[in-house]
């Protein structure tokens, strides 16, 4: 079995038609008892139970809420508690910083990170080492 590869194989391809075919096929379900009346189902098919029609449009406004709900506040909520506080030096610096290496005269700098003193001296300092705005 080949492993963490997209390219279709017969198991996935079976198991994918499948899941269409299936989904399809309780959508259709699900359209039938939502629109058709209920002394139709009845009287034509014999089926003498069905769920009220309220949980036809019910069960997809939860959904939708649920997943509104996910998305605009627990999943920002999760990020937010997994984000360090920004006087953390993981906020400045991690294993992936590249630190800035020797440059060649009359060539071009080597990819790196710019150190955070370095931005608050351009940034907030004048030439004459005084605090610009001051």
């Amino acid at each position: 079995m080949p492993e963490h590869t997209p390219a279709p194989y017969t198991p996935r391809s079976v198991y994918g038609y499948a899941l269409f075919v299936g989904s399809n096929m309780l959508f259709l379900l699900y359209l039938v008892w939502a629109i058709v009346p209920d002394n139709l189902l009845q009287e034509k098919f014999g089926l003498t139970y069905w769920p009220l029609k309220y949980w036809a449009v019910a069960i997809p406004i939860w959904a939708l809420t649920a997943t509104a709900l996910f998305a605009f506040l627990i999943y920002p909520a999760i990020n937010l508690l997994m984000t360090p506080d920004i006087d953390d030096i993981r906020t400045i610096r991690d294993k992936f910083s590249l630190n800035t290496a020797d440059k060649v005269p009359g060539g071009i700098p080597p990819v790196s990170d710019i150190p955070i003193t370095q931005i608050c001296r351009q940034l907030y300092l004048r030439p004459d080492g005084k605090m610009k705005n001051a």
